[in-house]
């Protein structure tokens, strides 16, 4: 049943946030900018007013109250616009001459020659009267009297307005602008490689599997999700021909077995004959017939626990030599038993994590592999060792070794060469070895040990 369409707000989402991170962005660097030319502007300025406050001082000093208070009149009535501002005060700060009738009240410190800069509002300005400002410090006169030097900020305040009321919006509206422009596309960009995502997976769903996502030349995010998932697609696609490979074999390998199972119970009940050592003979072939199929389905169970990865659950710190030495224990007897000399090299501890019991049984695979097809008289070595971050399990043998061209098809399930179809065996050993090697991020390797064959085993450590 196909699903009803969803609402797609990817592309507004992302337009949106990716605006308001942008203009957020624009916006705190304008502002900096805004406030770093205000200070400049307000240094340059207090500069002038330092300078004018010094030369004022120089052309006051060694004059009368009289003498000043007309210097000071002349500077100002010379004065066309409105920027200076002059008061010449007496000690108790009453006006005596200047364009500033009364003393600021934010510059009645007690020690008036330390004071710094101060700003207060002009309340007589005749060009913004009520909204003026104005800046300015006070000068300590050696007769006594307090000099007022300051600037009318008004151009000050009318050159902020212009910066923050007009350049600074028109930039912040353009960026929000480009921002959400930016965004656009940007999120249409990324909602068309979703939707190729989506349109595959769709197809897929419906049974598609050969299906594959286009890769791009960028090698970007995208492109490495989309090489994920074809890699994805390409392992389910052999998981599903495996599956159905071993359906067909299980079916084809078990059908013979579980028939003569079936002919020779038929053939003991038929036999009216027959005494109980008779039966007792069918009775322990039936038994052995029986083991022979349950370890063909227990050796399917545990290659497709392995290759599900749930036993990585259960991993723990375990002593590859140990595993090994316990094996190596195990089938000495019967390598003896068929006159073969079995050797273990493991010395040192070699610590990995992994499931315990699954790499026991792949090394008993390998172990009774070897045994299986070397000749009496021949040598089958098992050697565990540290390479770097890599634990390394090998085990070589001096039998007929493996063709080169079956190596390819080893591992695949109920394969077996044509010389060894009159050994016991389903076909499903080398198949668990992989799988186990794989399950603890590994690889498994077949070559040739001139004579005979070398399989490692290397997974991390």
């Amino acid at each position: 049943m196909k699903r009803p369409p969803r609402r797609r707000g990817l592309i507004l989402r992302y337009t949106l946030i990716h605006g308001l991170l942008f203009g957020a962005l624009v916006s705190a660097v304008l502002f900096f900018l805004y406030d770093a030319m205000l200070g400049l502007e307000k240094a340059r300025l207090d500069r002038e007013i330092e300078q004018e406050a010094e030369l004022m001082r120089g052309r006051l000093a060694g004059h009368t109250v009289t003498e000043m208070a007309a210097i000071v009149h002349r500077t100002t009535d010379a004065m066309t616009g409105h920027t200076s501002i002059y008061m010449l005060a007496t000690a108790r700060r009453d006006y005596v001459a200047g364009n500033l009738r009364s003393w600021p009240a934010t510059a009645t410190a007690e020690r008036p020659a330390e004071r710094g800069m101060v700003e207060f509002p002009l309340a007589s300005d005749p060009i913004e009267p009520g909204r003026a400002r104005a800046r300015g410090r006070t000068l300590a006169l050696p007769e006594g009297e307090n000099l007022f030097v300051g600037r009318n900020l008004g151009e000050f305040d009318r050159l902020r307005g212009r910066l923050f009321g007009g350049a600074l919006a028109a930039s912040l509206a353009v960026t929000v602008l480009l921002g959400v422009v930016g965004g656009l596309l940007l999120s249409r960009s990324v909602s068309g490689r979703l939707n190729e995502i989506n349109h595959l997976s769709e197809a897929i769903l419906e049974g598609d599997l050969r299906r594959r996502l286009p890769v791009g030349a960028r090698g970007d995010e995208f492109d490495e999700l989309a090489e994920n998932l074809n890699r994805m697609l390409d392992r389910i696609e052999q998981l599903m021909a495996a599956m159905r490979e071993v359906s067909d074999n299980v079916a084809h390998d078990l059908r013979s077995p579980i028939s003569r199972l079936r002919s020779r119970i038929e053939v003991a009940l038929m036999d009216e004959h027959a005494d109980s050592q008779a039966y007792r003979a069918v009775l322990e072939q039936t038994v052995a017939d029986t083991e022979a199929i349950l370890a063909v389905f227990n050796s399917l169970l545990t290659i497709a626990e392995a290759e599900s990865g749930a036993p990585r659950e259960r991993f723990a710190e375990s002593d590859l030599s140990e595993i090994a030495r316990e094996s190596f224990e195990t089938y000495e007897p019967a390598a003896e038993e068929a006159g073969i000399e079995l050797n273990l090299r493991a010395a040192a501890p070699v610590r990995i994590r992994g499931e315990r019991r699954l790499l026991a049984q792949a090394i008993a695979n390998l172990l009774d592999n070897a045994i299986k097809h070397v000749p009496r008289g021949g040598h089958v070595e098992l050697s565990v060792e540290r390479d770097g971050d890599r634990a390394r399990l090998a085990v070589v043998d001096d039998g007929p070794g493996m063709d080169e061209a079956f190596r390819e098809r080893a591992f695949d399930r109920f394969t077996r060469m044509e010389k060894s179809r009159t050994t016991p065996g389903s076909g499903l050993g080398l198949s668990l070895v992989e799988a186990v090697a794989r399950l603890h991020g590994g690889e498994i390797r077949l070559e040739d040990a001139h004579p005979g064959l070398r399989v490692v085993i290397e997974v991390a450590g």
